[in-house]
């Protein structure tokens, strides 16, 4: 196999495909990529059993063939070439990366040893990538990071007609996201693994086209294409949490509340909370108490409804402040003030945070 292209346009593929490669692969062909050098260019693929990727680019192809090389050490050394022609040269025994005056050699892996790229499942939907992307910032903070609880660290994918909605909880927070969508064959119920999401949020650009079985959860843009085996379990009914309306709101400067809220945490100990009271025109956030470090500072707020205080986790309300893209946020309380605080203010977002007792 023998093929040439420019260093960049390589790399930026590899990266994609080794989406699908585990940091910790159980076998040895696993850590390796998939490079399929065809008439057309190359196909680059990534596969660990539970996640996949794959993409083609447009190669100078001198002699086609396919060759496994490991994934990380290629893509490190193609990216380290910046913008030269980097040509590639593969038989049994080694590979031969050179641009300019630069060569390197890599012993290949049997081919023969990689298994079956999964089939990609049929689409589903069609969303803006970038919309999509956001919304996915905007609630995946709220997934659990507890290994023992696995559907919890996922991310509920569902759609309702022409609306696409994302929820997360960590049992502490809730987290629920809406945008539009265009379905093609009624409507989805999956639960996504939230760091494959995540990762793979970071290169969509334009129209995304979502794919899905009962069993896989796909995402391709152009000539790219990820998938990914849903979680098995049932998510949390968590969207009958969030409340029809609210006893009280406060409506306040969401990027003065932020700056307000990094500078009272910074006298916060580790676990423990913040306080915002709400009276009249104005609001306190204030941390600390007796003769260790306080920090108390007020901002002008609007109040609708009755005089609150509530205790919150600082890092918890300042994660929902800053994916939020609202110019104002509006806090949302209920008679009960046990029950979770409403972070709403921007169209098809809300978040719920659980208080903390005083």
């Amino acid at each position: 196999m023998k093929f040439t292209l420019t260093a960049d346009a390589l790399a930026d593929a590899a990266a994609f495909a080794s989406k699908g490669l585990s940091a910790r692969p159980p076998v040895p062909v696993l850590s390796g990529l998939l490079i399929e050098a065809v008439p057309t260019g190359l196909r680059i693929s990534g596969f660990d059993y539970e996640k996949s990727a794959r993409t083609q680019v447009a190669a100078e192809v001198t002699e086609p063939g396919a060759a496994l090389l490991q994934g990380k050490m290629f893509t490190d050394i193609i990216r380290k070439f910046g913008k030269k022609t980097v040509t590639i040269e593969v038989d049994d025994r080694k590979a031969i990366l050179r641009a300019g005056t630069a060569e390197f050699n890599m012993r290949p892996m049997p081919v023969s040893e990689f298994p079956p790229m999964p089939a990609l499942p049929a689409a589903v939907g069609k969303v803006d990538g970038d919309l999509f992307a956001a919304a996915v910032t905007q609630v995946i903070g709220a997934a659990s990071t507890d290994d023992s609880i696995p559907v919890l660290k996922g991310v509920q994918l569902i759609s309702e007609g022409a609306d696409l909605i994302m929820r997360t909880t960590d049992r502490y927070r809730l987290a629920e996201v809406v945008i539009p969508w265009t379905p093609e064959d009624g409507d989805i119920d999956l639960l996504v693994r939230g760091s494959w999401l995540a990762d793979v949020v970071k290169t969509l650009a334009g129209e995304a086209t979502i794919l899905a079985t009962e069993n896989i959860v796909g995402i391709r843009t152009g000539n790219r294409a990820t998938t990914s085996l849903v979680i098995d379990g049932d998510f949390p009914k968590i969207k009958t949490l969030f409340p029809s309306a609210s006893h009280t709101e406060v409506t306040v400067d969401r990027g003065q509340l932020a700056d307000v809220l990094a500078r009272v945490s910074l006298v916060a100990e580790r676990n423990t909370p913040v306080r915002l009271t709400i009276e009249g025109a104005e609001m306190t956030v204030d941390a600390g108490t007796g003769e260790d470090a306080q920090g108390r500072e007020t901002l002008p707020c609007e109040l609708n409804g009755t005089d609150v205080q509530v205790a919150v986790n600082p890092g918890y309300l300042a994660w929902s402040l800053s994916v939020s893209p609202a110019t104002e946020t509006v806090l949302g309380f209920q008679e009960n003030r046990g029950k979770p605080m409403l972070l709403s203010g921007h169209e098809g977002l809300r978040h719920l945070i659980m208080p903390v007792k005083l």
